[in-house]
């Protein structure tokens, strides 16, 4: 029996179909893990109804203290670092060595420095904005009190930064035409525990004032190191290379640590630098190796044992006050300090004087066979 039905129409062939897996996209945008997203910075609590949410000193506080810190190398590749050295025939364990005082010359300098950094900071701006700019950035500034200058004790992750923000205002004429007044406020803020000397602080100084001149003088807000800055930095060292000036895209200082903490194990001698003594050997550890920490800078001092009138004072006070009953606490010890010289002077101090440790108990350390 004939198929009376129409025929289907084929199907069209089609060689361009979308391959499985489709290809990438030619996007730039990837998806990122949820673990490697950035952290956020919390949302400041002040409404623009505040004032703090109009002062940058603020705002760059808040920054400051809730942006995470970077570490400078992360513990695997730490401990793979370690044991490559280990490997290595020609590697040595490192000892630890208490860190050099700083001689009298250098505290007299240090002293020297302080007393005269803000003067000096001031000085030396007025030279770079006569010099550089003829004037500019100080004659923008002047409406608003020049540029301030914030020296900073928990500014940590930069040496200085530079702050700007230029306020325009509308008036009204008589005549009903509109005047368009401009108001530049300029700040720069100087880290206490970075800024240590001289040369420092000039090269810093000088940095942020480029900075300045990027944002007031070329009108560029969206290249803080670009090409116009590096123009105002060269402008900089050559007119006062010969100060130690040199202007450079990025702070790269050595930080004086107060406090340093360093690992016991040979293998290992990672250092924590800390600006307080917020480290206790006794409940922290390595965090490379899990070894025990040991405080390095400043050495801690021996503990000597109670001296020989301290320890006549604890033997005889309770007994010599019981007899003086009722006699003030001035006379009491007035008493007992003769008694102590007296029996001093015939070398009789008898049971009530301690003689304190003259050795330390040395701790062994047993080896597992």
């Amino acid at each position: 029996m004939a198929d009376s039905s129409p025929p289907r129409a084929a199907r069209p062939i089609v060689l361009d179909r979308p391959a499985t897996p489709p290809p990438v996209s030619p996007s730039k945008s990837r998806l990122v893990s949820p673990s490697k997203k950035k952290q956020r910075i919390p949302t400041p609590p002040h409404a623009p109804n505040f004032e703090e949410f109009w002062n940058v000193h603020a705002v760059n506080t808040w920054n400051d203290e809730y942006s995470p810190q970077k570490p400078l190398m992360s513990p695997r590749k730490i401990r793979a670092a370690l044991l490559e050295d280990s490997d290595s025939p020609s590697s040595s364990p490192k000892k630890l060595q208490s860190p050099t005082k700083k001689t009298r010359a250098e505290i007299d300098a240090k002293k020297d420095f302080e007393s005269r950094k803000h003067k000096l900071v001031q000085d030396f701006f007025i030279e770079l904005d006569d010099k550089i700019t003829e004037g500019k950035i100080g004659e923008l500034a002047a409406t608003t009190g020049g540029v301030k200058f914030i020296w900073s004790k928990t500014l940590n992750s930069t040496a200085g930064r530079a702050n700007w923000k230029r306020e325009t205002t509308k008036h009204k004429n008589p005549d009903g035409t509109l005047r368009t007044t401009q108001k530049n406020h300029a700040s720069i803020e100087l880290a206490e525990k970075v800024i240590n000397d001289e040369e420092r602080l000039l090269n810093v100084v000088a940095h942020e004032f480029c900075h300045l001149a990027n944002f007031m003088v070329s009108n560029i807000k969206d290249q803080p190191h670009g090409a116009q800055f590096k123009v105002w930095g060269k402008k900089c060292s050559d007119a006062f290379g010969h100060r130690g000036v040199e202007v450079t895209t990025k702070h790269s200082y050595h930080i004086d640590y107060k406090y340093i903490w360093t690992c016991t194990n040979d293998m290992c001698s990672h250092e924590f630098k800390r600006h307080s003594k917020s480290i206790d050997p006794a409940r922290h550890s390595c965090g490379v190796c899990r070894g025990k920490l040991a405080q390095t800078k400043p050495v801690p001092r021996k503990q000597a044992g109670p001296t020989s009138y301290a320890a006549f004072v604890k033997a005889n006070f309770a007994s010599l006050k019981q007899e003086m009953a009722g006699a003030p606490h001035k006379e009491v010890m007035a008493a007992l300090g003769q008694k102590y010289r007296d029996q001093k002077a015939k070398g009789d101090l008898g049971a009530g004087a301690i003689t304190p440790p003259t050795q330390a108990l040395e701790v062994v350390t047993l080896d597992s066979e």
